[in-house]
Protein backbone atom coordinates (compact mmCIF):
# COMPACT_ATOMS: atom_id res chain seq x y z
CA UNK A 1 0.00 0.00 0.00
CA UNK A 2 2.80 2.43 0.76
CA UNK A 3 4.05 1.96 -2.81
CA UNK A 4 0.70 3.16 -4.15
CA UNK A 5 0.73 6.08 -1.73
CA UNK A 6 4.28 6.93 -2.84
CA UNK A 7 3.13 6.90 -6.45
CA UNK A 8 0.19 9.17 -5.65
CA UNK A 9 2.44 11.60 -3.81
CA UNK A 10 4.64 11.81 -6.91
CA UNK A 11 1.70 13.16 -8.92
CA UNK A 12 1.31 16.86 -9.48
CA UNK A 13 -1.40 18.83 -7.69
CA UNK A 14 -3.73 18.87 -10.69
CA UNK A 15 -3.32 15.12 -11.16
CA UNK A 16 -4.06 14.42 -7.49
CA UNK A 17 -7.14 16.63 -7.60
CA UNK A 18 -8.32 14.79 -10.69
CA UNK A 19 -7.71 11.47 -8.93
CA UNK A 20 -9.82 12.59 -5.98
CA UNK A 21 -12.60 13.70 -8.33
CA UNK A 22 -12.50 10.37 -10.13
CA UNK A 23 -12.58 8.46 -6.83
CA UNK A 24 -15.49 10.56 -5.57
CA UNK A 25 -17.41 10.00 -8.80
CA UNK A 26 -16.88 6.26 -8.48
CA UNK A 27 -18.27 6.34 -4.92
CA UNK A 28 -21.22 8.56 -5.90
CA UNK A 29 -22.16 6.30 -8.80
CA UNK A 30 -22.61 3.40 -6.39
CA UNK A 31 -24.63 5.13 -3.67
CA UNK A 32 -27.78 3.29 -4.73
CA UNK A 33 -26.07 0.13 -3.47
CA UNK A 34 -25.31 1.74 -0.13
CA UNK A 35 -27.81 0.49 2.42
CA UNK A 36 -29.17 2.77 5.12
CA UNK A 37 -31.09 1.84 8.22
CA UNK A 38 -34.74 2.70 8.78
CA UNK A 39 -33.64 5.21 11.43
CA UNK A 40 -31.29 6.90 8.95
CA UNK A 41 -34.03 7.03 6.30
CA UNK A 42 -36.45 8.53 8.82
CA UNK A 43 -33.89 11.19 9.76
CA UNK A 44 -33.25 12.05 6.11
CA UNK A 45 -36.99 12.29 5.46
CA UNK A 46 -37.37 14.55 8.51
CA UNK A 47 -34.60 16.85 7.33
CA UNK A 48 -36.00 17.04 3.80
CA UNK A 49 -39.44 17.89 5.14
CA UNK A 50 -37.99 20.59 7.39
CA UNK A 51 -36.01 22.04 4.53
CA UNK A 52 -39.05 22.09 2.27
CA UNK A 53 -41.15 23.92 4.83
CA UNK A 54 -38.51 26.45 5.88
CA UNK A 55 -39.02 30.02 4.80
CA UNK A 56 -36.14 31.55 2.88
CA UNK A 57 -33.83 33.67 4.96
CA UNK A 58 -31.38 36.37 4.05
CA UNK A 59 -31.61 39.13 1.51
CA UNK A 60 -31.69 39.13 -2.26
CA UNK A 61 -28.85 40.23 -4.49
CA UNK A 62 -30.99 43.16 -5.61
CA UNK A 63 -31.39 44.30 -2.00
CA UNK A 64 -27.63 44.13 -1.44
CA UNK A 65 -26.93 46.05 -4.65
CA UNK A 66 -29.46 48.71 -3.68
CA UNK A 67 -27.95 49.06 -0.22
CA UNK A 68 -24.47 49.43 -1.75
CA UNK A 69 -25.76 51.82 -4.38
CA UNK A 70 -24.60 49.73 -7.30
CA UNK A 71 -26.44 48.47 -10.36
CA UNK A 72 -26.41 44.84 -11.34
Amino acid sequence: MSTLLDEIQQLGIAERIQLVEDLWDSVASRTSNFPITDAQKAELDRRLAKRGSAKPSGVSLDQIAQKLGVAI
